[in-house]
């Protein structure tokens, strides 16, 4: 049976890989969809998987959440993530 440690250590892992992840292939929607600031996605980027695991492991939720309901995108912001997203996709095809 699973510790809270273990089940912790677990969340935060792929919390984090999930985060790397989006913050290697799109930092701005990183950001926003992950509720962190630039210079922690651009940390998160940076990090080895052996770094993560090490993060991971703390015994403390790495994640916190965002005050729950409906939280409206500026206008701004939204025309920014779609313009990134679309440039991200052109890329893909080539």
């Amino acid at each position: 049976m699973a510790t809270l440690e273990d089940d912790l250590t677990q969340l935060n892992f792929q919390y984090l890989m999930l985060l790397r992840e989006c913050a290697r292939s799109n930092p701005m929607e990183a950001a926003w969809r992950f509720g962190v600031i630039p210079e922690t996605v651009n940390h998160v980027a940076d990090l080895s998987l052996e770094q993560i695991k090490e993060q991971a492991a703390i015994n403390r939720a790495v994640i916190s959440l965002l005050p729950l309901g409906n939280h409206p995108v500026s206008a701004a912001a939204h025309a920014a993530l779609l313009v990134h997203g679309a440039h991200d996709q052109g890329d893909h095809h080539g």
